[in-house]
């Protein structure tokens, strides 16, 4: 069948931006317990509420966190580790109150805590003593110093909330605290300002008194310009951990007696802890571990032998792999694949891999399909990366001599990475006839720390530059066309998309969402886990800060902007908060660039309600459509863009 001929970026698309919406589930951390599977996951379509669920071998999957209940934390603003799967007991932190509640087999909550002023993260089970032990974050006077620590939490069945005591303080932060198999130690991670997690979190193992409290702690690895991630206690006694002390985030074990790698590989483990619970690894029963090493940009899964740290190929299609858990007789993983989004997957040891849980059913045909193609590319220090999805529709096909306009996409962190395996988003816009690239800058995850370091120092300056070395190589490669560049960023990647419309002058349009436009006002207001991420970032301290932070904020550079610009902000975002959005577009209106702002009540630093994600891909759509002179086969909602003329 012959396809219709069509301008790129006006083709009928089977992807809707409701189906996009409808379909977004973000799934939260992955837990076994008895051999049955527990996970969360966010619906849009319930208005970013955080349901529950679980699964068996042989049993369907099914919510346990029924409405109106939803599960969230919100340590370090960004949460993560909202719930506990253990002995067949489920525990979690209530998205409102914060407090932690252990859920029953009738589905009614029951609070373990009532402590309006702490919230509660990542929690451990101290079965022998009958306690959680969590990461606690009280919140007093000074909204942007809360206090961090260790606290335990009674679970026995008082029928009332206990009084929590704290079990470890002093240090600006606390991570997985994980108990030893007979209960004699606990392990977890600390780090504190100005540095991140991935920066310098440091692993700390100590014994327990017979009171509960701790004996002083043993350091066992990271810090000092390295960092450890992941501890978890094998059947053996041993505590297994990532290190990348080497430069890579390697799977190293702790016996007692000193720290040994397993795997010494150039392949990297180790991933930006921006939530709590993040997992690269898995301990399998028979001294063996499942493990996802990202090495050139891709996901490889492999089965470890512990003893000796021998590696065997896990074959399956996914893309990306953000969870693991023992499952039947293989796993049990969150990931996606180049024909279907992020999902709970069963994966056999052998191969074959059957979804438990989907983020809904794309609907599209093997031609309807854009895979990511790795791109490896020239930087100024060396190699870049970045995946390039190209226009692709089963009905339409664009002139032979007609380059599709391409959006340049910049993820957020910036200590982060482009998403791997399908993505409606992105299917989103390549089913319309654009081209997406999603570049992984100087700074990013993955590529071991001398690729995550090049950004020290560097924000606003090097991963411009590596925008425009991507830009050179797709013209270079005749995949873009050079007059139709877009460029789409949220968070920092929104900043990164401000300053490379000042600093580049090759874009037809840009599209920021939530980005940060004023380093300075954002220092002053920001939340004490990034309090001191921007040093680190513009190589600047509190006394060299402000010439740095004027010279790297976009509002200061918005005379050079000269491409039309779409923003969108939510208005309960802490990170970011609205004045940073509102003062770029005050600033841009008032010199006659083209702008268009939405503004959303209720929505925080990333979009959770299904109406607001419907309402931005459908805005900046329409944004790039008047634009580039686009008539697109959808049935746009009219966008006022200020100060557009022709």
């Amino acid at each position: 069948m012959s396809k219709q001929l069509r301008p790129y970026g006006t083709w009928a698309s089977p992807i809707s931006a409701e189906a996009v919406a409808g379909k977004s589930l973000r799934f939260g951390p992955i837990q076994a317990d008895a051999g049955t599977i527990y996970w969360s996951e966010s619906r849009p379509d319930e208005g970013g509420r955080g349901v529950i669920l679980h699964a068996r071998p042989d049993g369907p999957v099914e919510d346990i966190l029924n409405v109106p209940y939803s599960a969230r934390s919100t340590v370090h603003e960004y949460g993560g580790g909202e719930f506990l799967a253990h002995d067949a007991r489920v525990i979690y932190v209530e998205a409102d109150s914060q407090d932690v509640f252990e859920l029953q087999r009738d589905g009614a909550p029951r609070r373990l805590s009532d402590e309006p002023d702490i919230r509660f993260a990542d929690m451990t089970m101290d079965e022998l003593r009958g306690r959680l032990i969590v990461v606690g974050e009280r919140h007093g006077a000074d909204a942007s110093d809360p206090e961090n620590f260790l606290a335990t939490i009674p679970t026995g069945r008082t029928g009332e909330p206990s009084r929590i005591d704290q079990l470890a303080s002093g240090r600006d932060f606390y991570a997985s605290p994980r108990m030893n198999p007979d209960g004699s130690q606990l392990a977890w991670l600390a780090w504190d300002l100005p540095h991140m997690p991935w920066e310098s979190a440091a692993l700390y193992v100590a014994e327990i008194r017979d009171d509960g409290m701790l004996c002083a702690a043993q350091y066992i690895a990271g810090g000092n310009g390295s960092a450890a991630f992941q501890p978890q206690w094998g059947e053996d006694g041993r505590l297994y951990f990532i290190w990348d002390e080497s430069g890579w985030g390697r799977l190293c074990v702790w016996d007692g007696q000193g720290v040994a790698e397993i795997v010494a590989r150039d392949a990297e483990l180790l991933r930006p802890q921006w939530v709590f619970r993040m997992q690269s690894y898995v301990l399998l029963h028979g001294a063996q571990a499942a493990a996802a090493f990202i090495e050139d940009g891709e996901t490889k899964l492999a089965l470890i032998d512990l003893n000796t740290g021998e590696l065997k190929s896990i074959p399956c299609d996914l893309r990306s792999i953000d969870a693991l858990a023992p499952f039947g007789e293989g796993l049990a993983v969150i990931g996606a694949s180049d024909n279907a989004p992020p999902a709970v997957v069963s994966v056999q040891l052998d191969g074959g891999t059957d979804t438990l849980r989907a983020s809904g059913d794309t609907g599209l045909l093997a031609g309807d399909i854009s895979t990511g193609e790795m791109l490896k590319f020239d930087g100024k220090d060396g190699p870049l990366y970045a995946l390039f999805y190209s226009a692709t529709n089963s009905k339409y096909e664009a002139a032979a001599d007609e380059l599709p306009p391409t959006i340049i996409l910049v993820h957020g962190g910036p200590t982060g990475m482009a998403d791997r395996g399908l993505k409606l988003k992105t299917q989103y816009w390549t089913s319309r006839g654009f081209a997406v690239c999603d570049l992984d800058y100087s700074g990013s995850a993955g590529y071991g720390r001398a690729y995550r370091e090049r950004l020290n120092g560097e924000w606003g300056v090097r991963d411009v530059e590596d925008v425009a070395a991507l830009i050179a190589h797709l013209g270079a490669t005749g995949r873009a066309d050079p007059d139709r560049m877009l460029i789409s960023g949220g968070s920092a990647g929104g900043y990164t998309v401000l300053m490379a419309l000042a600093k580049l002058d090759v874009f037809a349009a840009g599209a920021c969402a939530y980005g940060v436009s004023d380093l300075a006002q954002l220092q002053r207001i920001t939340h004490k886990f990034e309090s001191g991420y921007l040093y680190g970032l513009t190589g600047s301290t509190p006394e060299t800060c402000d010439a740095v932070f004027a010279e790297r904020s976009p509002v200061n550079h918005a005379g050079d902007i000269r491409s039309p610009v779409i923003f969108f902000q939510g208005l309960e975002d802490k990170v970011v908060p609205p004045e940073q959005s509102r003062t770029m577009v005050e600033t841009l209106r008032a010199r006659g660039v083209s702008v268009a702002y939405t503004e959303f009540e209720g929505e925080g630093h990333g979009f959770r309600r299904a109406e607001t994600i419907v309402e931005v891909l459908q805005s900046e759509y329409a944004f790039y459509a008047q634009i580039l002179g686009l008539e697109p086969a959808d049935a746009l909602p009219h966008l006022e863009i200020e100060n557009l003329t022709g």
